[in-house]
């Protein structure tokens, strides 16, 4: 009997720890695999991380290429043009190297045959054509047309580099004795850059060199044309209303030898034959009054640009006038 008690005792106790045992060892089996299972987690997010970051260098890889290739196509076309535009560039002056035996005159336009740019051809010719003598004025513009004809034909060159290289070769032109070639190029120039001054000085010398000394008036870098050329009174320029204010953008109006003027909130009015004038309620003196020439009513061009906001230039060579905003 006692034999009985003490094995079921032990049996209770076996029972007992295995209870406490079961559960633990359940317990850190979850735990591992839960463990396990958050570590597959991470490396699947790794991987997948990894893999996205390789796609997007491989992606940026594709189109560094791409960006490679149209650079390659460019540069292609660029050298297309080129090649495309040098027979037209050097046609001039490979013309005046047939004509010019000179020596020191054939190194300058042989300088751009030889690959130089045209700018250091034109610099070069400048320095050199100053020794010339005047025996050799037929010969120098040879030279200088050809550079002209390069400099024009020249796609490679921006606004104000070619302007640059415009004033230079109008001095050349000028005095080689092609003065209504410079002129040419330089109003071409005036038309792109209205507001370049020295372009208008090397313009007004262009002018008096070709023996043209009548009143031009520029505005914006274009000539106005007059019915009624324009003349100089007392040292005033005078020229046609209608026309300058119009140009301008002002209205014009006129009231019993009363001539209004209207732009942007600015009055102007003139008297017919009277030097008294006003802006704006504000009397002002003239010393040309204006006046009625063939039908058109002339007006003092300084007093009347200026006082509509216009900004006037004169250049007294060849009289021209230069307006701009």
């Amino acid at each position: 009997m006692r034999k009985a008690k003490k094995i079921g005792a032990w049996l209770v106790a076996w029972v007992l720890v295995f209870s406490l045992l079961v559960p633990a060892w359940a317990s850190n089996s979850d735990s591992n695999v839960v463990k396990d299972a958050a570590q597959e987690e991470v490396t699947v997010n790794g991987d997948q991380e990894l893999t996205q970051e390789q796609d997007r260098e491989q992606e940026q890889e594709r189109e560094r290429e791409r960006e490679r290739e149209r650079e390659k196509v460019k540069e292609k076309k660029r050298k297309h043009n080129e090649e495309s535009v040098t027979g037209e560039v050097y046609k001039g002056v490979r013309n005046a190297l047939q004509h010019v035996k000179n020596p020191v005159a054939r190194a300058a336009l042989q300088a751009i045959l030889e690959g130089r740019s045209v700018s250091e051809a034109v610099y070069e010719a400048k320095a050199l054509l100053e020794e010339w003598k005047a025996e050799r004025k037929a010969e120098a513009a040879e030279v200088v047309e050809g550079l002209a004809d390069a400099l024009q034909a020249d796609t490679s060159l921006d606004e104000f580099s070619k302007a640059k290289l415009t004033k230079e070769i109008s001095k050349l032109l000028r005095e080689a004795g092609k003065a209504e070639r410079a002129r040419q190029m330089l109003e071409e120039i005036l038309d792109k850059l209205p507001g370049d001054d020295e372009a208008y000085q090397e313009l007004d010398k262009a002018y008096a060199a070709t023996g043209d000394l009548s009143v031009k008036v520029f505005l914006r870098g274009k000539p106005l044309r007059f019915d009624v050329p324009p003349r100089i009174q007392n040292g005033r320029v005078l020229v046609p209303i209608r026309a300058l204010a119009e140009n301008l953008g002002a209205e014009v109006s006129y009231d019993n030898g009363t001539v209004i003027i209207k732009n942007q909130g600015v009055t102007i009015i003139l008297r017919i034959g009277s030097p008294e004038a006003q802006v704006d309620g504000r009397a002002i003196t003239l010393d040309v009054p204006a006046q009625v020439v063939n039908g058109r009513t002339l007006v003092p061009l300084r007093f009347v640009g200026e006082n509509l906001n216009a900004k006037v230039q004169y250049y007294g060579e060849s009289h021209l006038v230069a307006v701009t905003d």
